[in-house]
């Protein structure tokens, strides 16, 4: 960390470390995958460039290098190919070789008018910050292909931060899109234009959602925090659903639905299938909130009551759709170039000629 003499300017490298780096799931197109991924990180080389943000009178910028991300892509691919050919490793061999290790630096540049002092757990906040946002922004472009679950933030002299941020969610939904089987599962988008749309958003330091889509976004990453589903990850979905859509209290199931399928272009047949899954949802979200959902102890144990294994399921099915709905939602408004939606309710008037007693 270096700093002025009139202590307006803090500059500090805080270290990010991974204990493990590669995407959760090995699909059936792993090379395709994998050399999409890598393209990906290649663009966010030039693509993200130093982020801004302002607290207060204080300017931060932070910088990253994402070569480690691709190094760490290559290291994963050919171990993967080692792995394959030898029976031998050991278990903790096969994980090392199929999550490497990244590590990479973040420069936090701090100007204020004011003295900041030596203050290196401050920076630390917006190197946090900044990684919530290229966590986001990767995962709308490319869904599973950034995950920070236990990603620790070393600012120095003993401050470590540990991210819980899965991309799970993303990566079943990926799942979904290559397998072509589901209309509702997220897509790929070029990595420019959800860069571009999430900067023109302008959410900042913010802790608190503004508008509707800030809230649909920090619904998002809060079910991505969570380590295991649970059926609160169906309020989150339902909460991000209702702030984009607009619907208001009292407006109802029936207007949900009007208004994703306008959004998503849906016809009949699809029309129906969200109807039928979002009532899911609506059911979920109806038994939890008003007392009649079977509530499972927190040590979530399947061996001591095996019941556990079927609610899993299940509940991991709608929630996943829920999740899905959301991130294609915002998807559409990334392609679109929207920030919310204008609902509009027109009132026409009966003619003579269409009146009838």
């Amino acid at each position: 960390m270096t700093c002025d003499m009139g202590g307006s300017v803090v500059v500090s490298l805080v270290t990010v470390r991974s204990s493990g780096w590669g995407r959760l799931d090995e699909h059936e197109q792993r090379e395709e995958v994998k050399s999409g991924d890598m393209k990906l990180f290649k663009q966010a080389i030039s693509v993200i460039g130093p982020w801004h943000y302002m607290h207060g009178d204080v300017k931060v910028k932070v910088e990253c290098d994402f070569s480690p991300f691709v190094e760490a892509y290559k290291t994963n691919t050919e171990s993967l190919n080692v792995v394959e050919l030898s029976r031998d490793l050991s278990i903790e061999q096969i994980e090392s070789a199929l999550f490497p290790e990244l590590e990479f630096v973040v420069k936090v540049t701090l100007e204020s008018g004011e003295n900041l002092g030596r203050q290196q757990w401050y920076a630390g906040y917006f190197v946090e910050q900044f990684l919530y946002d290229v966590f986001f922004v990767l995962n709308i472009a490319r869904p599973g292909v950034c995950d920070f679950l236990g990603v620790r933030i070393d600012a120095g002299r003993g401050s470590v931060t540990e991210l819980r941020l899965s991309a799970d969610c993303f990566e079943s939904g990926f799942r979904g899109f290559l397998a072509g089987d589901s209309l509702f599962a997220p897509r790929i988008l070029p990595l420019s234009s959800v860069f571009y749309w999430y900067k023109k958003l302008n959410v900042g330091v913010r802790q608190r959602a503004e508008s509707g889509v800030e809230k649909a976004i920090f619904s998002v990453l809060h079910i991505c925090c969570g380590t295991d589903v649970d059926v609160v990850w169906i309020i989150w979905a339902f909460h991000a659903l209702e702030a984009i859509y607009g619907t208001k209290v009292g407006e109802g199931f029936t207007n949900l639905v009007e208004r994703i399928s306008t959004l998503l272009e849906l016809d009949a047949h699809g029309k129906g299938i969200l109807k039928k899954r979002l009532r899911e949802m609506y059911d979920y979200r109806s038994s939890f909130v008003h007392g009649g959902y079977r509530v499972h102890h927190p040590m979530k144990n399947e061996i001591m009551d095996q019941r556990l294994n079927e609610d899993f399921s299940k509940l991991l099915d709608v929630s996943q759709f829920g999740f899905n709905l959301v991130v294609l939602s915002l998807q559409v408004l990334v392609e679109n170039g929207w920030y919310g939606l204008k609902i509009k309710e027109e009132i026409s008037g009966v003619l003579p000629d269409d009146f009838s007693v």
